[in-house]
């Protein structure tokens, strides 16, 4: 659907005809990513938009990459306006803030305390300039940064340095009681993606089923003379604080990535221990400590 600025005569048409029915779909927004006129505290947004589906939203250091978007009558000058936003921003912890009067389009970034302006364009030519406009907060380029800054199931880096006297292993859990939400799917990708960009991963499946397992190129089980898992898995790792470190358990992911990566396997068996392990209250942070030992 194109755009045209002319007919955009007061705030509400910037908001209905330029960002809800243009740029949010153009940037890859689908309606249970984004929010209109939000309320923070005393802080009231035009629209929040989330790389993420998040309900319910909840804004903080923690929070999924998103961008503020604010709507002017098209005779304000957007000037007036920036302090404003600079409010936002730094308050909310929001990095992205889109700022226009349906004639001019300006896209700020926050910096510390501070934002500055990375884009801008007239409104006629937003057609032309939507790629660029995607690569700074579209959907996609906010879940690809999202990729950059996350580290799951990280060994610790630099392990041997000199430099640190403490690990700088940084962990994430991806968990969901339910299943087929893509848990596996998350997982998988995220530890692909981060060992191509030179992190040291540890993928640690903890699930029975073991599908994480197996999508990281380890035996199935159909054939017990096959199965190498059942003896060395992620339970040989918690039902013991004495015995069975990483470096004793550890797999490297076969025909799966190149790099590959380091797989702490699970096994169908784990369901028959599931029991035992919840009966000992020390299993419970033996899996934590174990890591955070790096061994």
């Amino acid at each position: 659907m194109a755009f045209n600025p002319e007919l955009c005569r007061n705030e509400s048409e910037v908001e209905s005809k330029l960002i809800v029915q243009y740029l949010l779909p153009q940037l890859g927004y689908t309606p249970d990513t984004w929010h209109q006129e939000v309320a923070v505290g005393s802080i009231r947004l035009d629209f929040l938009a989330f790389a993420a589906q998040v309900l319910p939203f909840v804004i903080d250091a923690n929070s999924p990459l998103s961008v503020v978007m604010e709507a002017k009558h098209p005779k304000q000058n957007l000037n007036n306006h920036f302090l404003r936003l600079r409010h936002y921003l730094t308050s909310l912890n929001v990095r992205y803030g889109l700022l226009t009067n349906g004639k001019e389009i300006r896209i700020y970034e926050k910096l510390g305390d501070d934002i500055k302006l990375v884009f801008s364009c007239a409104g006629k030519d937003v057609e032309i300039k939507i790629e660029e406009i995607k690569s700074l907060i579209g959907r996609n380029s906010l879940n690809n940064q999202a990729i950059d800054n996350i580290v799951i199931h990280s060994y610790q880096e630099k392990l041997n340095s000199q430099e640190q006297g403490k690990n700088s292993m940084k962990i994430i859990a991806i968990y969901h009681n339910k299943g087929g939400v893509g848990k596996t799917t998350i997982a998988v990708n995220l530890a692909a993606a981060l060992s191509k960009k030179g992190k040291r991963v540890l993928l640690i499946d903890i699930d029975s089923q073991a599908n994480t397992t197996f999508a990281t190129g380890l035996i199935k089980f159909q054939f017990e003379e096959d199965d190498d898992l059942k003896d060395k898995n992620v339970y040989h790792l918690i039902e013991s604080g004495e015995f069975n470190y990483i470096p004793d358990i550890v797999r490297q992911s076969q025909y799966f990535n190149n790099p590959e990566i380091d797989v702490i396997p699970s096994h169908i068996t784990l369901i028959e221990y599931q029991d035992t392990l919840n009966k000992i209250a020390a299993t419970r942070r033996r899996l934590v400590k174990k890591i955070e030992d790096g061994r």
